[in-house]
């Protein structure tokens, strides 16, 4: 895939969508930390003290290091006060073999920038990478309990599949 980069304004920041690099791992362990224990039980599935350090780093250098075809995934940085690159968001697919044309989906946002348009940004971009690789439908499991998920799906005007299993919804759309 081609370089991806661009400059966006989110809540009065200047934040750079990019793609996700193998450096990008520390970073993301940053974020992992900065994320409230809500934010962690609506997108992992799990209780934030069920991670140890150990899983958070392996989590964390798995996602970072992706080939852009089964694998994918953008990145929302801004510079910090001390001139330091931070990741505020990302957004990731996955599909189980090459060729599959639907792949898994997720983002998760720092909360501080929640409810700012980040999310819609993340997923048309992280939207144009897949559809490069050839992925056509895009789907994800969702806690009950996730209704800003279910709302920023409608928001992006999108027909919605959806089946409940196991407690929890996957939902699946069209790139």
């Amino acid at each position: 895939m081609a370089e991806f980069n661009r400059n966006i304004t989110i809540a009065g920041y200047k934040v750079r969508l990019r793609l996700i690099q193998p450096s990008d791992a520390p970073l993301l362990v940053d974020l992992f930390h900065q994320l409230s224990s809500h934010t962690i039980w609506l997108r992992f599935h799990q209780q934030a003290e069920r991670f140890t350090e150990e899983q958070i780093l392996q989590g964390a250098t798995r996602l970072s290091d992706l080939d852009g075809q089964r694998t994918g995934a953008v990145v929302a940085t801004l510079t910090n006060e001390h001139g330091q690159e931070e990741i505020i968001g990302v957004a990731r697919f996955a599909r189980v073999h090459e060729n599959d044309t639907e792949a898994e989906t997720a983002i998760v946002v720092r909360d501080d920038f929640q409810h700012r348009g980040l999310g819609k940004h993340l997923f048309r971009a992280l939207a144009k990478q897949a559809k490069a690789a050839g992925v056509t439908y895009a789907f994800g499991w969702v806690r009950p309990e996730n209704i800003y998920l279910m709302k920023f799906v409608r928001r992006m005007g999108v027909k919605v599949e959806s089946v409940t299993e196991h407690g929890e919804r996957k939902i699946r759309v069209a790139l």
